[in-house]
């Protein structure tokens, strides 16, 4: 007996024991990103109403300027020209105007494509019935005059809400098809803000058009993040590798909008989650504080450049077409690990900033409103720790509150601990479908420094939930009610004019 116990012993010391290991870090560096060179068209010229938007563009074809655009302006398609990308000449009078029925509503969002001397566009109208439709035009002279060929593409399904548009034209020599990816459906509570993406192949591109029967090809997260209510405004190229890349737009709530980028092998099979997200909103009280729209890349000598529309928050509805441009190293907050959001709703402007190689909040949260960074990287674990160094810069203790987020599943469902909130030096809580519940809290609030940094770490362990401070022990509580398999972290300065930095970042499994 004593030798079966001692090879069973032998055995279990055999048996690896299991380590954590740290899945997810941030230490707020410099990064991959885009430059924001700010806006290169805004309205000018009689016709153009205050929305200059979905820009679409081709780069050194088909002679004359090294740069064409054309931009759709609510009921006309405009034609600008440019050497260098940024400082454009505008064509006087729209290239292509409401003619048809079919366009009667509105008339925008061109795309062009250039093939044997014919320049091919698809264009958005909307029908004096109200039914938004894909609408064909070509000619000889990118300035025009554009015969127009009417509606390319309608409506066949009750999901598509009578609104198909935001159309992608691509020619694929390749295969010699023509491709065309496109927007369908409404966002209940936001107008006609696009739901899905769909796909559409012709051997012509007058028509007619098929739709591929895998339609809608991509589908909002539905997940409380950047893209979870709807996904959008697709513009793809084909790259040298035969990649399929697409630009989308994702809508979190009703609004604002963000910026996303897809890859597919196929131009069909695509992946989206919350860490394609590349462009985040601009500062409050800046050009691009309230909406990201739709962007389009080009490759400029070796470097992606993007042009895009997008609203401010001044009074009205202004939009402009900016521009950036890729760069190996930008002091941002990094989009495929973080989104900004202010409590429910997503703010007007950032809520954070990197200052001084960390992620800083800035106190521009309307009252009331949290300023948060939600978490874009899924973490595959029920049970982890999630750790940060949090320093307030508050002189008032109540606006020193600052926490840590875990087993974040939307933005109405989620742990937090860390300090100053509650009104005491550390605290735990939990919001579940949207209520708020304090679980457990240690000393006041009055106790937290301004300018001293706290070593947090949050740790989720089954029922459990522990709060660290510098590898100590400060508050503990049990709890039940969140215990997903899946979820992402977060960061939070909890009151709407606090100060904070964080840095270091780290994310370990229990």
């Amino acid at each position: 007996m004593q030798a079966v116990s001692a090879v069973l012993a032998l055995l279990v010391g055999l048996i690896p024991t299991p380590r954590a290991a740290t899945v997810f870090t941030d230490s707020f560096g410099n990064i991959p990103g885009w430059n924001r060179h700010g806006v290169v068209l805004a309205k000018s010229l009689p016709w153009e109403s205050t929305l200059m938007q979905d820009p679409t563009l081709v780069h050194n074809t088909g002679g004359g300027a090294k740069f064409k655009m054309w931009y759709g302006s609510l009921t006309n398609i405009g034609y600008a020209t440019s050497d260098d990308g940024e400082h454009w000449t505008k064509k006087t009078d729209p290239v292509v105007s409401q003619t048809l029925p079919t366009e009667g509503g509105a008339l925008n969002q061109p795309s062009v494509v250039y093939r044997n001397g014919i320049w091919h566009m698809t264009y958005f109208g909307v029908g004096t019935d109200g039914v938004g439709r894909v609408h064909y035009a070509e000619a000889t002279n990118p300035a025009g005059p554009w015969q127009k060929f009417g509606v390319v593409l309608d409506i066949t399904a009750a999901w598509e809400d009578n609104w198909i548009y935001n159309s992608s034209l691509l020619y694929d020599a390749q295969e010699s098809i023509w491709k065309m990816w496109y927007t369908a459906g409404k966002i209940a509570s936001a107008g006609g803000e696009p739901e899905f993406i769909c796909y559409a192949t012709a051997t012509n591109p007058r028509g007619p058009w098929t739709k591929s029967p895998a339609n809608p090809l991509i589908r909002p997260m539905n997940d409380g993040g950047w893209a979870g209510l709807g996904i959008g405004g697709p513009n793809v190229r084909k790259l040298a590798n035969g990649t399929y890349e697409m630009v989308v737009v994702g809508w979190q709530a009703d609004y604002p909008s963000r910026g996303g980028k897809l890859t597919s092998p196929d131009g069909i099979r695509w992946n989206l989650d919350r860490s394609k997200m590349t462009l985040d909103l601009g500062v409050a009280g800046g050009v691009e504080d309230n909406m990201i729209y739709r962007q389009f890349p080009i490759n400029v000598d070796g470097t992606d450049w993007v042009w895009y529309n997008t609203k401010n928050n001044r009074p009205g509805w202004n939009e402009t077409v900016n521009l950036a441009k890729w760069s190996p190293s930008q002091a941002i907050i990094d989009p495929s690990k973080w989104a900004m959001a202010q409590g429910p709703d997503i703010p007007n402007g950032a809520s954070f900033e990197m200052r001084n190689g960390r992620a800083q909040s800035l106190g521009n949260a309307p009252a009331g409103r949290l300023q948060t960074l939600q978490g874009n990287r899924l973490i595959n674990a029920r049970d982890y720790s999630v750790a940060a160094e949090v320093t307030p810069m508050e002189t008032t203790p109540a606006d020193r509150d600052n926490v840590l987020l875990a087993r974040y599943t939307d933005r109405s469902n989620y742990y937090y601990a860390g300090i100053a909130s509650w009104g005491n030096k550390y605290a735990i809580g939990k919001l579940v479908n949207g209520t708020n519940t304090k679980l457990t809290g240690v000393g006041s609030d009055a106790e937290t420094s301004a300018g001293t940094t706290y070593r947090l770490r949050l740790e989720v362990n089954g029922t459990t939930i522990s709060l660290y401070d510098g590898g100590r022990l400060v508050a503990s509580a049990t709890d039940s009610s969140l215990q997903p398999a899946a979820s992402y972290v977060g960061l939070q300065t909890t009151v709407s004019t606090g100060h904070a930095a964080f840095d270091n970042v780290s994310v370990t499994t229990n």
